[in-house]
């Protein structure tokens, strides 16, 4: 129930159904099978998903997966030129892995939604994993823990 509550307040927040409309009104030969509140990353090869830097700075868009392309922000991938597609599945979210034929690396993490799983058009491979954490996201969660214990501390220690 939570993740659903998530799920309804992200694409709130993104106008994910506004995009989705607005792009059936302006494309009408084409069909959206999926739409989500999505983060998106280009990665230098094939790497495992993980905490980091790079999703701080990630491009923040609605993806749209249509009978023809992805389309999230400023990029449109064709679905001839994907070569492999994985949705991984973590807590309550699941990142799309999307590799081209010319070995561009995407990444969109989103909210988990069936619809991803249950489209006939984008063969993915699916995976549950564990998110793995960057050198950089431990050293800022272990900052933000210790400015939590030093806050409570000086708030009700000290007192």
């Amino acid at each position: 129930m939570f993740n659903k509550m998530m799920k309804g307040f992200v694409d709130f927040f993104y106008m994910t159904g506004r995009a989705r409309r607005k792009f059936e009104r302006n494309n009408p030969e084409e069909k959206v099978l999926a739409a989500d509140a999505s983060k998106g990353i280009v990665t230098e090869n094939k790497q495992d998903i993980k905490h980091g830097l790079a999703w701080v700075t990630s491009q923040r868009a609605v993806i749209l997966l249509t009978d023809k392309k992805i389309v999230c922000g400023k990029w449109t991938i064709i679905l001839d030129a994907i070569s492999d597609a994985q949705l991984i599945a973590y807590g309550s979210g699941q990142v799309l892995k999307i590799q081209t034929k010319d070995g561009t690396n995407y990444q969109f993490g989103m909210q988990k939604n069936p619809e991803w799983t249950n489209q006939q058009i984008l063969p993915l491979t699916l995976e549950k994993v564990q998110v793995k954490y960057s050198f950089f996201s431990t050293i800022l969660r272990l900052i933000l823990l210790g400015y939590i214990i030093y806050w409570l501390y000086n708030r009700f220690i000290t007192r």
